[in-house]
């Protein structure tokens, strides 16, 4: 029988290596009847679940390993939204298009017991059917068999197969371009494309912002008036739409920009601009001669070196004075101190004209745009165009791409401001370091400096990116259901809440960072209203929020004598200037 007929597919489906099969749609993808399913079509035991998850989205939902346990909250793994049964065992990945596309990341959260989110973020679902253009989009192992229609299907259409590979803060005068046009094969055909829709996706805090923070332009210039388009708008996957595909759903967590650009001119061109790293998808619906078509490309905005990035739900607000100022540290932790090493009052190598060792939005020689005296650990500073463009809250002419810098202090902004260009828009807080040594270590930290009109509950999300992938996804997450933790005490660099989120050690091979080992920092003795609920009472878990007000028994409340991160014996079990010997002797309570 033949599988190809040189051109529009195979005469008959046929029976393809690697046939999409769903096991039974459920909850909690390690209950024991998703695998029971894999082993009897024949799945490896090394794919199967077992109570940690596989990484596939095997009962088929657009979740991946949903109810299976993972062992600390806030770290990352692989994931792909195909079966196991669609793996190859020769290269333990999926086949076609699926290889790269339907690659993301699912990060681990929870409650009592931290679980896999599910949210395979960045990552593309396969197609039902494959189409008759090139590439195999069902991921069966056959191009082109369409199961329905088989040589009838349509050939008009070639969605994108090669991820858009971009740097964040583009020029802001020649932004990228995506043009759906081209994904119709006819010429003559593409300008009887009618009722456009685009729809992009982003990270984690597109989903706590109030807005997201990347655009669509009609056009490369994005200072054209008018040239902005699209709005706030909740999403959900239809798996039953015709074709599946994002739509508009209110009160669902996934947040998206949405543009229906209609009959337009230039509706099937758009321009994206993108100023955070990350993996995102830009959807574009459109009709062609009565039929309804969508395809998705997938964006990896990539910076190098690591970027410590914090969001939170209450955002300082300019306008009504209600808010909360929290602000991101990212202090190095190579060499040694003769005195207790700590926030905002870090010891500095070479005595007091030292460098101090905690970059974050002051201190004795501060971390952001405008500074006097930036700290300077060592690295050569950056080309401008790593920090400057769209996007960027760094000035030309002043401190230069230093590293590390701190892109924004964001204190206050406009809540009701959509558009991530203009200084008041409540953006991230953000922290970069492009070029570290092998084995240099940081830890990352978050204050909550002041609030303002008595709101007093603020819950932060702390993203980590290595050259530009998410290595790390911790806090709170309106996608996930994620609560903690929780900032509830300001009290400026001195005696407000703070959490302690994790340590970062780069791993550089011939001059260029390869990965990075992120470790979440766990509370010894939790308090449940802050550090999040007590899976094992004793044990400590979840988060690590240091506060005068921690609910656990003395000595294990914080001590704001100092701001050391690094005390003495007593306190967190290691010598004076020297580094916790346990993730959990970070935290002091």
């Amino acid at each position: 029988m033949p599988v190809d007929d040189g051109g529009c597919g195979p005469i008959m489906a046929g029976n393809p290596p690697f046939p999409r099969e769903c096991a039974p749609g459920t909850t909690n993808e390690c209950g024991g009847a998703a695998d029971t399913f894999l082993t009897s079509r024949g799945v490896a035991a090394a794919r199967l679940n077992g109570n940690q998850g596989n990484g596939y989205d095997d009962d088929c939902d657009g979740l991946v390993d949903e109810g299976c346990i993972c062992l600390q909250g806030g770290t990352t793994k692989d994931c792909f939204l195909v079966p196991a049964t669609q793996i190859d065992p020769n290269t333990s990945q999926p086949v076609g298009w699926c290889t790269t596309n339907a690659k993301g990341s699912v990060d681990c959260s929870g409650t009592e017991i931290t679980t896999w989110s599910g949210v395979c973020r960045g990552a593309q679902r396969p197609q039902v059917y494959d189409s008759c253009a090139p590439g195999d989009f069902d991921c069966d192992g056959l191009s082109g068999n369409n199961q329905l229609a088989g040589c009838n299907c349509p050939t008009s259409v070639e969605c994108p197969t090669t991820p858009l590979v971009l740097a964040p803060f583009p020029n802001a005068s020649t932004l990228p371009q995506i043009d759906g046009t081209q994904w119709i094969k006819d010429v003559a055909m593409r300008g009887m494309a009618t009722d456009w829709t685009w729809t992009v996706l982003g990270g984690d805090c597109d989903n706590v912002l109030p807005w997201p923070t990347f655009a669509l332009y009609t056009q490369a210039n994005s200072g054209v008036a008018g040239a902005r388009v699209g709005s706030r708008t909740p999403v959900r996957f239809d798996m039953a739409a015709t074709p599946a595909r994002y739509v508009a759903a209110p009160g669902q967590p996934l947040i998206s920009i949405q543009a229906a650009r209609g009959n337009a001119p230039g509706a099937g061109v758009v321009h994206p601009a993108f100023g955070l790293s990350g993996d995102y998808l830009v959807q574009g619906e459109f009709t062609l001669r009565g039929t309804k078509y969508v395809c998705t490309q997938r964006v990896e905005v990539r910076a190098p070196g690591i970027r410590a990035e914090l969001c939170w739900d209450t955002v300082g607000d300019s306008n009504s004075g209600v808010g909360n100022d929290i602000d991101l540290h990212f202090a190095r932790l190579q060499g040694t101190c003769t005195t207790p090493q700590g926030w905002n009052d870090v010891c500095q190598t070479g005595g007091l004209s030292g460098p101090v060792q905690d970059c974050y939005y002051m201190g004795p020689s501060g971390c952001r745009d405008g500074s006097l005296n930036p700290p300077r650990w060592g690295y050569p500073d950056s080309a401008p165009t790593a920090c400057l463009g769209w996007g960027s809250r760094r000035q030309p002419g002043r401190q230069g791409c230093t590293n590390p810098r701190l892109d924004t202090d964001n204190v206050t902004c406009d809540r009701t401001q959509q558009d991530p260009t203009n200084p008041a828009f409540c953006g991230p807080e953000n922290i970069n370091l492009d070029n570290p040594n092998n084995a240099d270590t940081f830890v990352i930290g978050v204050n909550h400096y002041s609030n303002t009109s008595g709101t007093s509950n603020a819950k932060p999300h702390v993203n980590v990116y290595c050259n530009g992938r998410r290595v790390l996804s911790v806090g709170y997450n309106p996608a996930t259901s994620q609560q903690w933790p929780l900032l509830r005490t300001p009290g400026a660099d001195d005696n407000g809440d703070f959490w302690t989120a994790a340590t970062v050690r780069a791993n550089v091979t011939n001059g260029q960072l390869t990965s990075c080992d992120v470790t979440p920092i766990p509370s010894r003795h939790a308090d449940p209203t802050r550090d999040g609920p007590v899976a094992v009472p004793g044990a400590g878990n979840g988060s690590c929020v240091d506060s005068r007000m921690n609910q656990t028994p003395a000595p294990n409340q914080f001590s704001f004598t100092t701001r050391r991160f690094i005390d003495n014996a007593t306190t967190q079990g290691g010598a004076v200037g020297t580094r916790p010997a346990t993730t959990a002797s970070w935290c002091k309570h």
